[in-house]
């Protein structure tokens, strides 16, 4: 296998996205769709080469043949299916390259029933525009001429979108990054959140039908092409029911956009891809925010600790506020104080216990209207980077001055100010090597993923959220 550069996997990041279509075709005819895929460097491979990805209306007719001896029945022992637990669960099929996205809404809708018992109603076509829509200052963009239904998309700019607000008094409050290797981890999140997105490989060559059953397995070297939502497994599940034969009995169920109403089953011997899972809370009426999303942990460092701020202007009551962690865990000390960084008006210390975006809840909420969310990190500050833009698209960032500064050197320093990065070691978090596995980790070496996480670029405002209650 050709080597790639470390160039390359940062670059591939950037034009890649997940987003297979799912499109119509007889069953004497096989249509085709190019993918991209994308949801951290963890799937960067894609951007070397393009992936042609089978609809399901083609393998369910060429694959294997549902035969009556394919009668298993699971039983109770290994086996949970959240969806068993639900009433208003639905797995719809997808149109176009939104496989990230009802994955994505499957993992919020699913939380949010565990949660509260009531159904929650979300619209792709809300998320798409919401995510790339133009009346924003900063964030995604896509170039004209360019179908954002097509493009796909990387469930962090779900995070990174939905975490600032969203509509009907929504707002992203967690989103947990698993190790996708970590099964246990896995099912843990699926029994006590709700559903885990997941990238998998869903080549039509790998795919069959046994009995009742859909199910597919693969190897690890080939591209991850899609989002599917996890949502239980069967550790007896037989290995026989796979194209590709399986070394082991076991696997995920799975919600599978491009199937639809059917479970989809994925051998536990097929590696995943980028796992998350996203919560959602209605309790918070807005949130203030500088930031674009924490795209590939970006963080700074001062030192042993780091003690970075933003400064709001709005009345009214404080009563959360949200940040990233780029590491397993971390501990910060947060701080509400007066612009002037003089007063402080209430102080709380936390752990971040995992790695994705965190909301930390006050103790109690704070009278606030000209204010300075200041959050000192154990082990590293989250910022957004610089703006990227590519062939499609772009990221972009936008810092004004007097909006985000970190404490150096005894003051406060603004991070708009030119020689900031002469005070700043810059870094990218655990996302740009954590959960390598396949094509892409067999070609970095340990040189690469420590430039991977060496990376310099240009840090603009701070990732802190204030989140007010009515």
């Amino acid at each position: 296998m050709k080597k790639l550069t470390v160039a390359a996997v940062i670059s591939a990041m950037l034009i890649s996205m997940c987003g297979c279509s799912d499109t119509s075709s007889s069953s004497s005819e096989v249509t085709t769709t190019t993918s991209q895929t994308t949801t951290a460097v963890s799937q960067t491979t894609a951007a070397v080469s393009q992936t042609t990805v089978q609809t399901t209306s083609d393998w369910t007719s060429e694959l294997s043949p549902i035969e009556s001896s394919y009668n298993y029945v699971h039983g109770t022992d290994g086996y949970y299916n959240l969806a068993q637990e639900l009433k208003h669960f639905q797995m719809p099929m997808q149109e176009a390259g939104t496989c990230w996205l009802h994955a994505a809404r499957a993992s919020i809708q699913t939380s949010y029933e565990k949660q509260t018992g009531k159904e929650l109603k979300i619209e792709i076509g809300d998320m798409l525009n919401t995510i790339y829509g133009d009346d924003k200052q900063e964030g995604y963009f896509i170039k004209d001429g360019t179908d954002k239904a097509e493009i796909g998309g990387w469930q962090w700019m779900v995070t990174g979108t939905l975490s600032r607000g969203y509509k009907n008094g929504l707002t992203l409050d967690s989103s947990v990054v698993i190790d996708p290797t970590d099964r246990e981890a896995i099912k843990n999140a699926v029994k006590t959140r709700g559903g885990v997105t997941a990238e998998i490989c869903d080549e039509g060559v790998k795919k069959g039908i046994f009995g009742n059953y859909n199910t597919v397995n693969y190897t690890g070297n080939e591209k991850y092409d899609h989002d599917v939502t996890i949502i239980g497994w069967d550790d007896h599940f037989p290995k026989d029911y796979f194209e590709v034969p399986a070394k082991q009995d076991g696997a995920w169920i799975v919600y599978n956009s491009n199937v639809g109403q059917i479970y989809y089953y994925i051998s536990y011997c097929s590696p995943l891809g980028y796992t998350i899972t996203h919560t959602v809370s209605d309790k918070y009426s807005d949130v203030l925010s500088y930031d674009a999303g924490n795209e590939q942990d970006r963080l700074v460092k001062t030192g042993d600790s780091t003690k970075t701020a933003n400064v709001f202007h709005k009345k009214g009551k404080l009563a959360a506020v949200g940040t990233y962690n780029g590491f397993d865990e971390q501990d910060i000390k947060i701080e509400i104080m007066s612009t002037d960084f003089k007063t402080v008006l209430y102080s709380q210390d936390a752990k971040l216990g995992y790695h994705g975006y965190h909301t930390v809840e006050l103790t109690k909420p704070v009278d606030v209207e000209d204010f300075a969310v200041v959050i000192t990190y154990s082990k590293g500050a989250p910022v957004e980077g610089e703006t990227i833009e590519n062939d499609s698209g772009m990221y972009k960032t936008v810092s004004e001055k007097g909006q985000s500064f970190v404490f150096t050197g005894g003051k406060w320093k603004d991070m708009t100010d030119k020689d900031i990065k002469t005070v700043l070691k810059t870094y990218n978090g655990q996302s740009a090597s954590a959960g390598q596995i396949g094509a892409v980790r067999d070609n970095l070496s340990e040189e690469d993923i420590k430039e991977l996480h060496d990376t310099d670029f240009e840090p603009r405002n701070c990732c802190i959220k204030a989140l007010f209650i009515k």
